[in-house]
This record gives structure tokens, sequence and C-alpha cells, in this order.
């Protein structure tokens, strides 16, 4: 029994589609083995973070990589051998994957505060024990990355918060272990140029004592940096999803988009099976 008509093409639009879905799940795969076992700069991420943290997102993709392409498969199968029942196993975990996305972006959202709290924890625990120590380079390596990424400097907090730029100072074992000749109240990554004596004025060296880093907040106009960075890093992070979230929420949508006209395609051409196959 053969399609014809509307049928050919809901069958044949199918197939292109969940051709492209089968591609992207492959990318996402292998996109989520690559995360788990870099051994550079996502892997550094890892040393911040903590290992549970980031071994559940790469987990996270790796199993969401395949269960597109297992679903991404079931369709492209089903529309073009023309089996309801393939069809219709898609369009079960196609709505199981979409009610899960849903659920789990309510949860996320219900639960905001709490993960703000364990990531700041987590990089709290990161900068001050281990930050410049020796032998936990990764730790470090990992914090120059992010501050210069999005120039920003210690946990959180703006100029005058002492858990941004001054957290090193107050609270990190890489201060305290400094000798009083060589001394540097923030690391060179905090800076936006450290070219010749723009260096020693950003880490607060000799002849810029007067102002941050080499005072601590309250910090009044006069007594400002223009060379360094002085939001802490989560605070930066999350105002750059902020500023971004029109983005992130359009891409969410269409992904939902794709997701319904997949199952309505399957439903139609169920349906558009079932009628021919009346008509034959």
């Amino acid at each position: 029994m053969g399609l014809s008509g509307c049928g050919k093409f809901l069958k044949y639009s199918m197939f292109m589609f969940n051709s492209v879905i089968l591609v992207a799940g492959c990318g996402l795969l292998g996109f989520g083995v690559y995360v788990r076992n870099s051994e550079e700069k996502m892997a550094q991420l890892a040393t911040i973070l903590g290992s549970f943290y980031y071994t559940a997102f790469s987990t996270s993709l790796i199993v969401l990589g395949g269960v597109v392409i297992v679903i991404s498969f079931l369709g492209c199968c089903g529309a073009i051998k023309e089996v309801k029942c393939m069809l219709g196993t898609f369009f079960v975990l196609l709505f199981v994957m979409l009610l899960s996305m849903v659920i789990g972006g309510i949860i996320v959202y219900v639960y905001r505060e709490n993960i703000g709290d364990a990531v700041l924890t987590e990089l709290s625990k990161s900068l001050n024990t281990t930050y410049g120590v020796s032998g936990d380079r990764e730790v470090t390596k990992a914090w120059d990355l992010i501050q210069k990424l999005f120039q920003c400097c210690g946990v959180s907090g703006g100029v005058n918060s002492t858990t941004s730029w001054a957290y090193y100072r107050e609270y990190t074992f890489w201060f305290k272990n400094q000798t009083d000749d060589m001394r540097e109240y923030v690391p060179e990554s905090c800076c936006r140029n450290v070219f010749g004596n723009n260096r020693t004025k950003c880490v607060g060296g000799s002849g810029y004592e007067n102002i941050i880093p080499a005072i601590l907040p309250p910090v009044g106009a006069h007594q400002e940096n223009d060379l360094l960075y002085t939001n802490g890093c989560y605070t930066a992070i999350v105002t750059f999803l902020t500023d971004n979230v029109r983005i992130l929420a359009g891409v969410a949508s269409a992904v939902s988009v794709l997701m319904v006209l997949g199952m309505t395609f399957a439903i139609c051409l169920c349906r558009r099976i079932k009628d021919d196959f009346l008509f034959d």
C-alpha cells in the first residue's frame, strides 16, 4: 500500500524533519562525550563547580542526545516505512520529552534561589581554599579563564561588595600566603590591561595605595580603579544570561514548536495511512 497526494507530502516532510533532528541528536551526544572527557577548558570548570554538578551536566547531555537519536530514528523509519506503530511510539516519546522539558523548567524556576546558593557555595569554596595553591593549578586556570571571559573578579556583588574583587584579600589562601614585599591584592586575570605600569595599578602595587584594590569597601568615586573588574563572576554570569534572556526564550520556543510540529505530522500521517488503507 502506498500513499498519494497529501500523504506523500506528509511522509517525506516528516522524514526530512527527523533526519535533521537525528543529526542534531548525534551532535548533542558527541558534545556530551567531549565535555565528559575533555581535559581542556571544559574540564577546568569541573574544578570550580564540583565534580558532581559537572558530571550531572555532561551525563544529561549524553542521555538527551541518545533520546533525541532514538526518537528521530523512529520518526524516520515510521515515515518511510509507513508503520503506524513506530509513528505512535515517536509521538509518545516526543510528548514525554516535551513534558519533561516543561516540568524541568518549572522546577528550575521554583528552586532557582536554592540552585544559586549551591553554585555560590561551590564558587566560594574553590576560590577560598584552592586558588593559587600549589598542586591545584586547574582551579587557578579555570578561575582565570572565567574572569577574563566575563570580565569579572571574585565571587559575587559589585564594586562595594566584600565578595567580589575584595574577596581575594579578605578570604583566600592565595593572598594570605604572599610575602609582604611581593603582595598583590588581586590576580592579573582581574585586570583589563596588564601591560607595563597598568598591571601595577590594577593589582594594587606601590604608588597606588589610595585606590582599590589596595583599600577595602566602601569605595568612593575618587578611589575607583578603571583597570580593575569590579563585579563578581556569579553576578556577571547572571547579568549576561538576563541580558540574553530573549535569545534563550526564543531558542526554547523554537524547540517547543518543532516538537509540536513533529507530533502533529505524526498524527496526520497515521491518519492518512489509515484513510488510504480504508480507501484501497
